[in-house]
């Protein structure tokens, strides 16, 4: 996917960040094809937890939304990965997942206690030229900080230059409704900006709706 084409798909109603029930999702690939068609959503960006040894087939995951999109003309339905980030800047993903997507999310889960070592891996995760033929996006960021309740004044600074490094090398950056992250994300340039949900069961879904105005 070329980014112009990304971006235009910003423009009209899309659902962003989402999980299914081949991971720790509650929802199945074809619940957001109804949702979508129900409420006009004509996006929907499937970002399913990946990691280099799956327990769930990824090909199938992916044959699955082609399939179903088949069956909701004027929906499209768009093939993602969330990956979480390794101590150093390497990303958990294998190299035939990554063939598969159009969107790669960068997250953090289950990081070693080290913000030096956070900050310096994400760094280069964000200027990696590796990943760059995709589109990339930083998910939920800040929630390293937040879970640790290390929220100062400082940390969340350095926060924001990395969100600005990462905006520079074309990396978009999620201003999440589910965990209210970046702690700023007015700050977030509307051409660099993904809005996401985090979306794992019906609830999310309303919360979706409720700030549409359609709720």
């Amino acid at each position: 996917m070329k980014l112009e084409e990304f971006r235009k798909l910003l423009e009209k109603p899309y659902l962003f960040h989402l999980h299914t029930r081949y991971t720790d999702g509650h929802l199945e690939v074809e619940d957001y094809f109804c949702f979508a068609q129900e409420h006009g959503v004509e996006t929907i960006f499937f970002t399913e937890h990946v990691r280099r040894e799956l327990k769930y087939d990824f090909s199938a995951f992916a044959a699955e939304i082609r399939v179903v999109a088949t069956r909701y003309p004027g929906i499209r339905g768009v093939v993602g990965a969330e990956a979480k980030i390794l101590p150093g800047g390497d990303l958990d993903i294998h190299s035939n997942t990554f063939d598969e997507i159009d969107v790669l999310c960068f997250a953090c889960h289950g990081f070693p206690d080290d913000d030096v070592l956070y900050f310096d891996s994400f760094r280069k995760l964000l200027g990696d030229e590796r990943w760059k033929s995709k589109i990339r996006v930083f998910v939920h960021p800040g929630r390293y900080l937040k879970k640790r309740h290390i929220e100062d004044a400082e940390r969340w600074d350095k926060l924001e230059e990395l969100l600005a490094f990462g905006m520079e090398n074309g990396v978009f950056i999620e201003d999440n409704r589910r965990e209210y992250l970046p702690k700023h994300p007015e700050k977030i340039p509307g051409a660099s900006k993904v809005i996401g949900y985090d979306i794992h069961q019906p609830r999310d879904l309303e919360r979706w709706l409720s700030e549409q105005g359609n709720g």
